[in-house]
Order: C-alpha cells, then sequence, then structure tokens
C-alpha cells in the first residue's frame, strides 16, 4: 500500500498541510503570488498546456469545451509520476531540464489559477483535484483567500488506468474562454501531431506534418506543414546555432507569419522582427512569456543565428530557399523603419546582424537601375540571381533593399566595354539605349564609344530614309563650362538638363564639394561637404513655386530621421532669370508635412517660411 502513487501523493498532502501550520502566512504569500502570477499568464493557458503536453512527448492533444464553461484539456504522453505531481504543488518547480524541453520554470500549469475554481487531473490509475474550498477545510477552515488554488493535492484516489494525462478546469465566473489556437503554436513543437478542439459548434482539427529530409544540406531543417479544416500553410525550416527559421512557402503561411513576421520562444510572442519569417530559440522571455528580453545574451545569439542562416540563403543561388526568400523580402515592408528604431528591438537586432553578415559575402549578383526580362537575368549573372529582384513591380522595393543589405549596383558600362557584349532582350536594350542617351545629357558629356556602338547596334539597320538630323542619342558636343561663383542660378539652368545637376554645380560654385550618387538609389541625389567641411547629404526637388507642393517617399522620409542634421532637401524655385535654390531641413520642428495614403509619401505644404536661400 505504501508504495502507490495514491499514498505518495497523500504523504505530500499531510506534509503541505504540516507546512503551513509551521508557517502561519506562508500560504496566504504563496496565494497572493498566484494570484498576480495568474493574471500575467491569463491569455497563455492553452500555450502553457499545449508546451506541456509536447514535453511529455504527446502525439494528440483534444480540448472539449463544455456548454456548463468547463473545458478538458488531454493528451497521450509520459503518464504523471509522484515527482511530478509534487512539481505542480510546489511554486516555480519542475522536473524538466532548459535544453531537454520547451518549459522548464514550473509555470506554465499554475496559469490554469487565472481561469479556474477547480482542476481536477487525471493520469495512468491516479485522480485528484485542486480545490480551495477543500483545501481550505484541511487547513482547519482557513479563508478561502488566503489559499492557494494550486498546492494541496485532494480528493485522492485510485482509477482505472488512463493513458497520459487529462485536465477538467472548472471555470470562475472571470475566467475567460479560449477558442481555437494559433496554429504558429504549432510549428516549433517536437512531438505533438494532431490537436483537436471540440465544442457544440463543431470540430476543429490541427495536423502538424513535419518532413525533415535525411542527409539534408547543412541549415536545411525540411518543412513543416500545417493542416487545418481552413487550408494548409507550409513552411521550410532553417537551422544555425540556437535558432530555426521558418519560411513561409505559400500565401496562408504568410498570413499566419505576418508581413513583420513573428519571434517564437518554441511557442509565440507578440514580438515582431522586421521580415515575413517566423524564428524560434530559446531566449530569455519576461515574466508574461509574450516578449523576448532583448538585452539578454541568449536572445542576441538566437537573433544573430536566425540572420546567418537567412544570410546564407539569400546569398547562395541554388539554395532551398533563396528565390522564396528573395521574394518574402521584396513583398515586405521597409526594413529600413525597423533599423531606425530609437531603441533595440527584436526587429532591429536581426536586421542589424542580417545587414552585416550580407556585407561580409560576396554575392554572385547585384542590383540593377534598370527592370531586367526574365531572360536577361542568367544572362548578366551567370552563376545565379533571384528574378524578384529586376522585377518592374518590385522597383521601390529593391531600391531599399539595395540600400539597406548593401547591394553593389551593376555597371553596364563595364559590360559594355568588355570585348563580348552579352545579346540581351530587346526590351532591355531599348531601355539601356534610355538610360545611357539621359545620363549623357543630365552631365554634359558625350556618348562615349562603348555606348555610342551599343546605341547604334540596338537601333539596328536603318529601314526608312535617314532625316538630316543626327539622332540626339548620339550627337557630340561640347561640356558646359562649370559656372563662376557670382553666375546667377538661372543661367546655370539654361546649361544643365537635370535639377541634380544645376543644384551641384551651383553649389560647388559656393565652395561646396558634391558629388553626383542620384543613380546609386541610396535615398538622396547628392552627397559631400559643406564649404565648412560638415558632411552633408541632398535631395534635390523641383517645384514651379515657393507654395507648391512636393513629396518626400516614405523610403526617403525614413532616412532623413536616421539623420538628422546632415540630410537637406535643395530645392529648386521656378525658371528663368528668377529662378532661386533654397536649402530645407525637412527634420526641423514646426514644419509642416501630412501623410498622403495615396502613394505611402510625405508630402510637404508650408515650407518656404523654413527654406534658407543660398545667394
Amino acid at each position: 500500500m505504501s508504495d502507490t502513487l495514491a499514498w505518495r501523493l497523500g504523504h505530500l498532502q499531510e506534509t503541505l498541510v504540516r507546512e503551513n501550520a509551521q508557517a502561519p502566512g506562508l500560504f496566504g504569500e504563496i496565494a497572493r503570488m498566484e494570484g498576480l502570477l495568474a493574471e500575467t499568464y491569463r491569455d497563455r493557458v492553452p500555450y502553457e498546456l499545449l508546451q506541456n503536453s509536447d514535453d511529455a512527448g504527446s502525439h494528440t492533444v483534444e480540448i472539449t469545451h463544455r456548454a456548463d464553461g468547463s473545458f478538458v484539456w488531454r493528451n497521450d504522453g509520459r503518464e504523471l509520476n509522484a515527482a511530478d505531481i509534487e512539481a505542480l504543488c510546489r511554486s516555480a518547480s519542475s522536473t524538466k531540464q532548459r535544453g531537454d524541453s520547451i518549459g522548464y520554470r514550473g509555470i506554465g500549469f499554475k496559469s490554469l489559477a487565472a481561469v479556474a475554481t477547480r482542476i481536477d487531473v487525471r493520469s495512468g490509475n491516479i485522480a485528484f483535484a485542486f480545490d480551495r474550498d477543500r483545501a481550505a477545510a484541511l487547513l482547519g477552515g482557513a479563508p478561502v483567500g488566503s489559499v492557494p488554488l494550486i498546492r494541496i493535492p485532494t480528493d485522492i484516489r485510485d482509477e482505472e488506468p488512463q493513458p497520459g494525462v487529462a485536465f477538467t478546469v472548472t471555470r470562475s465566473a472571470t475566467g475567460t474562454a479560449f477558442g481555437t489556437i494559433d496554429p504558429i503554436a504549432a510549428l516549433f513543437l517536437r512531438h505533438v501531431g494532431r490537436i483537436v478542439t471540440t465544442s457544440e459548434s463543431g470540430s476543429d482539427t490541427l495536423r502538424i506534418v513535419r518532413d525533415a529530409e535525411p542527409g539534408a544540406p547543412p541549415g536545411d531543417g525540411g518543412s513543416v506543414a500545417l493542416h487545418g479544416d481552413s487550408g494548409e500553410a507550409r513552411f521550410a525550416v532553417l537551422r544555425h546555432g540556437t535558432a530555426t527559421v521558418a519560411v513561409p512557402l505559400d500565401s496562408r503561411a504568410v498570413a499566419l507569419a505576418g508581413v513583420r513576421g513573428r519571434l517564437a520562444c518554441f511557442l509565440p510572442l507578440q514580438d515582431e522582427i522586421g521580415l515575413p519569417v517566423v524564428v524560434s530559440g530559446d531566449l530569455l522571455t519576461d515574466p508574461s512569456r509574450t516578449h523576448a528580453v532583448v538585452a539578454d545574451a541568449s536572445t542576441r545569439q538566437v537573433l544573430r543565428d536566425a540572420a546567418t542562416a537567412i544570410a546564407e540563403q539569400l546569398s547562395t543561388p541554388g539554395a532551398p530557399t533563396f528565390d522564396r526568400l528573395w521574394e518574402l523580402l521584396l513583398d515586405g515592408e521597409d526594413i529600413r523603419s525597423a533599423l531606425l528604431a530609437a531603441t533595440d528591438t527584436a526587429a532591429k537586432v536581426l536586421l542589424s546582424a542580417l545587414r552585416e553578415a550580407m556585407a561580409s559575402r560576396r554575392l554572385p549578383f547585384s542590383y540593377s537601375t534598370l527592370v531586367l526580362e526574365p531572360e536577361d537575368v542568367p544572362i548578366l549573372f551567370p552563376q545565379g540571381a533571384p528574378a524578384a529582384l529586376y522585377t518592374a513591380r518590385n522597383r521601390a522595393s529593391a531600391r531599399a533593399i539595395k540600400a539597406t543589405l548593401g547591394l553593389t549596383t551593376f555597371d553596364f558600362n563595364a559590360l559594355l566595354a568588355g570585348p563580348d557584349v552579352p545579346k540581351v532582350s530587346a526590351p532591355l536594350q531599348t531601355r539601356l539605349t534610355e538610360h545611357l542617351t539621359e545620363l549623357a545629357k543630365m552631365h554634359g558629356r558625350r556618348l562615349s564609344e562603348a555606348e555610342r556602338r551599343f546605341v547604334e547596334s540596338a537601333a539596328g539597320p536603318a529601314t526608312e530614309e535617314p532625316t538630316k538630323e543626327a539622332p540626339a542619342a548620339v550627337v557630340e558636343r561640347t561640356p558646359p563650362r562649370a559656372p563662376s561663383r557670382g553666375e546667377p542660378l538661372s543661367e546655370v539652368l539654361t546649361r544643365w538638363r537635370a535639377a541634380e545637376e544645376a543644384a551641384r554645380q551651383y553649389l560647388n560654385a559656393r565652395g561646396w564639394d558634391l558629388r553626383d550618387v542620384s543613380t546609386q538609389n541610396v535615398g538622396y541625389d547628392l552627397e559631400g561637404t559643406q564649404p565648412d567641411g560638415t558632411p552633408v547629404r541632398l535631395e534635390v526637388k523641383k517645384v514651379d513655386r515657393p507654395d507648391a507642393r512636393f513629396a518626400m517617399t516614405n523610403n526617403e522620409m525614413s532616412l532623413m530621421l536616421g539623420t538628422p542634421g546632415g540630410y537637406y532637401l535643395a530645392i529648386v524655385v521656378g525658371d528663368g532669370r528668377y529662378a532661386k535654390l533654397v536649402l530645407l531641413d525637412p527634420s526641423r520642428e514646426g514644419l509642416t508635412r501630412e501623410r498622403v495614403c495615396r502613394r505611402w509619401d510625405w508630402e510637404f505644404t508650408d515650407w518656404a517660411r523654413f527654406a534658407l536661400p543660398v545667394e
């Protein structure tokens, strides 16, 4: 009799009652702590129970919601032993070890105190309950409010053997019910393969299918498919160091991950990571288990390892998720906004690490200032390149990613100067011809010999009688002279087609040292130094009059906010003899700007009174 589990629980009950008599007030303090803990974990109840079920090696979890408000949680995992039950009764006690299981703090089960007045437990051939009224009676009629719910096991009895563990939870008046479990919670489980939720309205089944290919390349963790009544969501799994990364492979998976992605400590947290993927690892969370502690070394290591795994895929054509990750990156939000956060967030730490990891790799492809046709990509980048990076649809996001990840820009001039110029598609020939011609006009120079040959070859043999005037693309003219210091802006504008170049020449004649970077898509047009040597970046705008509106893109605004004081707008106002160049600090306090939902641009209205003229 003394060897039975029921006898051991009876002995544990006596021990706990004796402890209360020896330390009056102890249970009241534990009850207060339980209340605080339960309130903190109120929304985590199903996830904590799911975590415990997975740690027990369960393959199936069944959740039944009853009409009276109670629910039954049942799993087919390992049965409870005496040590497990004592760990449930003790505060912050657990039989699990960190690294061997998802949970190990001994807190998760006690989250039930937030929603329950009674918990009936059955496992193997033992049954018992946690009940405040019964526990108060065992303590000699102690006030119920001073007795913790999950402390003294009551109603201990032997039962017919039952596999796994079942909890029947009688909800309190203030206890909230939970609906279906977020499928992301199943993504990083180790054992559970089926979660069945049943209520009066019907039943919902979530199946988790894991596929880890034997002999897969390093970092390739196979795939996970989540099959629910509303559809399937498939994820590829990457592993590196302490991190696991789930990459959405279809639209439903993207919807679950979210455009800014999710962070998980095996179970989902409320942190976003700036990319539409899900990252999990053994990181430190706050007491509520809802947010990661970003300052913690283990958390930062998980985020750095995740960045390394993602960078390895992004930089390796032919890698399992190479094309898919580029598609997700280009379809997502501008990652520069997360990098400009004032404090460290999970997104900022991960994206900063990704930028460093990409900068350390030598990529076999580069950013193109021109849209490429699908057939052009393998011609220009024979070692492989992400086709999504070069589409017209992704031009804006490609520029942002180029600036953020430090991609080099493809040098079309070097291509044309080579001995064997590859045959590209007709649309690209047209775009490149227009590009070369526009650059020559903007900088007031002649086409180079290589550029001339390409333009002429792209034009093909003449089919009509040639006109008397030579094509503008190949007309040679003497570059305009640089303006003198006293020359008015109107004269400079007559010689320079582009406002960017006119502003550069005008300011350089007044002691500035600026170079044109407008073709590099870095978020501004000119960079260099002011007359006093201070570094500066200028975005050039052209307006007809001082009360005209002009817009800044969200990318330009993000860059400006990240470099206040060193980023200015150079605004060319008007034409002819009354043209003026003014400088404007777009971060200046009081400057009116409006968010325009039409294009998600920032539009400046009452700006003229803040601008400084350059004479």
